[in-house]
């Protein structure tokens, strides 16, 4: 049933400030890893691919668990997968937590990369869909602010506990934005737009009521109140080769990129180039600072400038700012340089390619095939996360920190080029008349 004791504008705001929240379990389980990562290595004396396994852990639980989201959220909703996200996320906090030794807390980070894979997909699919078209970029990219709070509060917990040692503490502290998730989902609306799909259309303008939305348009049935999705062939027909190679190929070049890489080792990057451990980790903190910053100034420019002009100039930047690091490192420059560039290659990120790309998945696909093609495209965003992340420290000890960013400094050039040719731009598209075909540049 639909929650009636707030509407319209008001009604709205609740909707999208409580899913949220799962971003700010996105940032906290992604990045809470980096603090603990030096500590864990210390006392059990992990190599540097074990080190890349615990990281990279979440990362194919999410991996794994994105590509059948699609389906989930089709048949079930979009609210019920947010909450069952937010339990598993607290239970895999907690195995993590209470780990006795390297294996157990993979099997903790393996759960809850598990719950992330739902969480990174379905919160902002539901954002997009209560979102008014004018105003989608900036709501759906609160998530994404949400993100890096979530993240820079792991780098503050991490600081604060560092000097004793307590990296379950550390983890433990997830389970705060998990309770907030799971109870809060239980007030806010489903998507007006899934129940319409699925065959539920007095709940549907129930829905769009409670939100201050437009009733969905009228339309034949497509589906019965099973769900309202296309199957996967059909979602890959309707939608068209270009557009699925586009969603694919932007959810993998944000990684390749190295910039998730760089948020999950700052303090060990920050290390590795001169400081203290204690000293990575406050790094770390000012890093996030930025980040946060970062993302408030992409909320006013997305809808304002457009998805294509971010996208470009924030790759554009990062490749700059890693060749910077990489000249840094190889000129036995000082680490504070090195800190000033890992910042502006974060921020350029947090501005550019991680808001974007989450906008412009919901934007791409039509509407019975959004589910299926949009989890697809997590589950792909995923896998190159994880394998980034996996090969990180071993890239590192091959090529040297300065040869790595090199190596992705010239990944993100030729991602900025390509994409200059593919990207169309999507802002102000109505998800309900989503073309064929995206327009050509």
């Amino acid at each position: 049933m639909v929650t009636t004791g707030v509407r319209g504008a008001r009604g709205r705001a609740l909707a999208v400030l409580i899913p949220s929240t799962g971003g700010l379990l996105f940032g906290y389980g992604t990045g809470g890893i980096a603090g603990v990562l030096p500590l864990i290595g210390e006392q059990y004396g992990l190599s540097a691919w074990t080190q890349g396994v615990v990281v990279s852990a979440a990362l194919l639980g999410a991996a794994l668990t994105a590509p059948v989201s699609g389906r989930l959220t089709d048949r079930f909703g979009r609210r019920p997968v947010i909450a069952a996200a937010a339990a598993a996320f607290a239970v895999g906090t907690a195995v993590s937590a209470a780990a006795g030794g390297p294996a157990a807390l993979v099997l903790g980070r393996f759960l809850v990369g598990l719950a992330l894979g739902a969480i990174s997909f379905a919160v902002p699919l539901y954002i997009a869909e209560i979102a008014p078209p004018a105003r989608r970029g900036a709501l759906v990219t609160l998530n994404q602010l949400m993100i890096t709070i979530g993240l820079l509060l792991a780098y503050a917990v991490s600081y604060a506990l560092q000097s004793d040692g307590a990296w379950r503490l550390m983890l433990a502290a997830g389970l705060a934005p998990a309770l907030v998730l799971l109870v809060g989902m239980a007030g806010v609306p489903e998507s007006p737009s899934w129940l319409d799909s699925a065959g539920h259309r007095e709940r549907a303008r129930a829905a769009a009521v409670a939100l201050g939305l437009p009733p969905a348009p009228e339309r034949p049935a497509t589906a019965g109140p099973r769900g309202g999705g296309a199957r996967f062939r059909e979602a890959l027909a309707e939608a068209g080769p270009r557009r699925v190679a586009l969603g694919l190929g932007i959810a993998v070049l944000v990684h390749l990129t190295g910039l998730n890489t760089a948020i999950y080792y700052a303090p060990t990057i920050l290390a590795a180039s001169g400081l203290t451990p204690s000293g990575g980790v406050l790094g770390a903190v000012l890093v996030g600072v930025c980040n946060v910053a970062a993302t408030v100034v992409t909320i006013a420019l997305l809808d304002r400038g457009g998805r294509r002009p971010l996208m470009l100039g924030g790759l554009a930047a990062m490749a700059a700012a890693a060749a910077g690091i990489a000249v840094t490192q190889w000129s036995g420059g000082p680490a504070g340089a090195t800190a000033l560039l890992l910042c502006g290659f974060i921020v350029a990120g947090a501005i550019g390619p991680a808001p974007v790309f989450w906008v412009f998945a919901a934007e791409i696909y039509p509407r019975r095939a959004r589910g299926a093609l949009m989890s697809l495209a997590t589950a792909a965003h995923w896998a190159a996360d994880f394998v980034v992340a996996t090969t990180f420290l071993p890239l590192v000890k091959a090529l040297s920190l300065g040869g790595a960013f090199a190596l992705y400094g010239a990944v993100t050039l030729a991602a900025a080029l390509g994409l200059a040719r593919w990207m169309p731009e999507t802002k102000g598209i109505s998800l309900d008349d989503t073309p064929a075909e995206p327009v050509r540049v």
